[in-house]
């Protein structure tokens, strides 16, 4: 735990640069990601659909629906209700889920925990490059986050389960007006797999406001497929 821990220390050290990213990250308009397409992003963008799932199912105007049409709309809309709400419960619970991309500079991998219940907990990413590639980020999104318009550097204390919590300067951004986007610059993806464990808690907070509760589990097989991509 101990080694996970002080991998954030990494961010104190960084110069403050306005709309500057971490380190092998790029500004896209919006907030950091890297430099190569990562499906991953879309991964989160959809977690973030999930979460309010607001999406208006009335049809717009047109030709009237003929009988059978009429029956496979309904049909077609239960079953979108039926997806939505097995989604909403396992996301209740939390699932992880595991991405790869090759890139000019290695393997490009990336994980991400999402557990959330209405505006209740949020989702955790751990993305890096293959070894020897150092560049790596732990990335935490939720609605009870800070949403900077721009990327900014602030301050934000992280307690990682029962261990001392640490005042951190931590990049952040706005991912969508509900959402704010919290991203620490690690020092590599395999040392920081090698602090990872089966159930890890993070909280995050501001002057004793809690920001993030967020607790993931049955991360061992996905650590697994980290250490494999990573190399």
């Amino acid at each position: 735990m101990r080694k996970f821990r002080t991998l954030f220390l990494v961010n104190l050290f960084f110069p403050a640069i306005t709309l500057a990213c971490p380190i092998g990250m790029v500004y896209n308009g919006n907030g950091c990601s890297p430099p190569y397409e990562y499906t991953g992003w879309d991964l989160m963008r959809d977690r973030r659909a999930a979460i309010d799932a607001m999406g208006s199912n009335h049809r717009t105007s047109g030709p009237p629906l003929t009988a059978e049409q009429a029956r496979k709309l309904n049909e077609d809309m239960k079953q979108l209700e039926i997806e939505k709400e097995q989604k909403k419960q396992a996301h209740a619970k939390g699932i992880w889920n595991f991405e790869s991309k090759s890139t000019p500079e290695g393997n490009l991998c990336g994980a991400v925990f999402s557990k959330y219940k209405l505006e209740e907990g949020g989702i955790v990413t751990i993305l890096g490059f293959q070894s020897p590639n150092p560049n790596a980020w732990l990335i935490f999104q939720g609605v009870g986050l800070p949403k900077s318009k721009k990327i900014e550097k602030i301050k934000i204390t992280l307690q990682q389960d029962n261990e001392p919590a640490q005042t951190l300067q931590v990049f952040n951004y706005r991912e969508s007006i509900e959402v704010g986007t919290v991203m620490f610059a690690v020092p590599g993806l395999t040392a920081t797999l090698n602090g990872m464990s089966e159930r890890q808690r993070f909280r995050l907070s501001d002057n004793e406001k809690m920001l993030l509760d967020i607790e993931w589990h049955s991360a061992t097989p996905i650590i697994d497929k980290l250490k494999q991509c990573a190399g």
